[in-house]
C-alpha cells in the first residue's frame, strides 16, 4: 500500500531602583498571566519504546485538546497502534490521558487490546512537541514530533466529495467509499462491512475534519468517531496529485481503526 505522509513564550522582566539621594525602590512590575500554547496541529515524528525500539508517529490535536496519535510503520489497518484521548495545556506544558489501542490482531504486554495511556510534553506552538508517555501495562517511552504545515490548508466538505478507495498491497480495492457534497458517505468493504457516516468541519481554517460512522454487517460493527486529514500523494498523474488522499482514524471503547483512502 502506498503511504500517506502526510510556543513562543514571551518573558518580560524589569527592575527598578531608588532615585539619587533617596531610599526605597520602585514597586515590582505586574506581569500578565502566561498565555497557554495552542496545541492544535498535525504532528509528525517518532515514538520510542523503553526497549529501545522505535515507530513512526503521526499526531492530530484539536484546539480543544482532543488528540489521536497513530504509531505505524506502514499506514494500514493491520499495522497501527493508536492513542486517543484529551489533553490540557498550562503555558507550554501539555498533559494528556486516554486509551491505547493495539494494532489489529495484536495485544499489549498485559494481553489486553485496550489499555490506559498518558503523556506529558512540552509544546512549542506550531513547531515541536516532545515528551514522555506511560501505558497501563507498565510500558513507557518518549516521543518527538514536528509541526506539519499541511494542517494549515483550509477545510471544506466539497474537497472530500467523490469516490474513494482503500487498496491492498497489490492495489486491489478492498473498500469503496462515496461521499456527497455535504459530507455524508456510504462505504462497502470486500469483507462485507457496510458503513454510513458523516464528515464535518471542525475549523474551516485548518485541515482536520470530524468523522462519525456506523459500521454494520461485520465483526467490527459499531459506532465510531474520530478525525480525517486531507493530503496529497504522487500517483504519477499530474492531473491527480492534490487532495487525492485522506487519512482517517476513528475509534470507540473497543477498537480503533485506520483508513488510507485514495481517489
Amino acid at each position: 500500500m502506498r503511504t500517506l505522509l502526510p510556543v513562543l513564550v514571551l518573558m518580560l522582566s524589569a527592575c527598578g531602583g531608588g532615585g539619587g539621594g533617596g531610599s526605597g525602590s520602585a514597586a515590582p512590575p505586574i506581569l500578565p498571566p502566561p498565555v497557554d500554547a495552542d496545541p492544535s496541529g498535525l504532528w509528525v515524528g517518532s515514538l520510542a519504546f523503553d526497549d529501545q525500539t522505535f515507530a513512526d508517529l503521526v499526531g492530530i490535536v484539536t484546539a480543544d485538546g482532543r488528540f489521536t496519535l497513530v504509531s505505524v510503520d506502514t499506514f494500514g489497518p493491520d499495522t497501527a497502534g493508536q492513542y486517543v484521548g484529551m489533553a490540557t495545556v498550562s503555558g507550554t506544558d501539555l498533559t494528556g490521558t486516554g486509551s491505547a489501542y493495539a494494532a489489529a490482531g495484536a495485544t499489549w504486554g498485559n494481553g489486553a487490546t485496550v489499555i490506559d495511556f498518558s503523556f506529558t510534553a512540552v509544546i512549542v506552538e506550531r513547531n515541536s512537541l516532545t515528551g514522555t508517555w506511560q501505558s497501563g501495562d507498565g510500558a513507557s517511552g518518549s516521543f518527538d514530533m514536528q509541526y506539519d504545515t499541511e494542517y494549515e490548508k483550509d477545510s471544506t466538505l466539497t474537497l472530500l466529495e467523490g469516490v474513494w478507495f482503500v487498496y491492498d498491497d497489490i492495489l486491489n480495492p478492498t473498500l469503496t467509499l462515496t461521499m456527497d457534497a455535504g459530507g455524508a458517505f456510504t462505504a462497502q468493504s470486500s469483507f462485507g462491512c457496510q458503513s454510513l457516516g458523516q464528515a464535518s468541519i471542525i475549523d474551516a481554517n485548518f485541515n482536520v475534519y470530524a468523522w462519525d460512522v456506523t459500521i454494520t454487517t461485520c465483526p467490527i460493527q459499531g459506532d465510531y468517531s474520530g478525525f480525517a486529514v486531507l493530503g496529497d500523494i504522487d500517483t504519477g498523474d499530474p492531473n491527480n496529485s492534490q487532495n487525492n488522499a485522506i487519512l482517517v482514524t476513528f475509534s470507540n471503547d473497543q477498537r480503533a481503526l485506520l483508513l488510507a483512502l485514495e481517489r
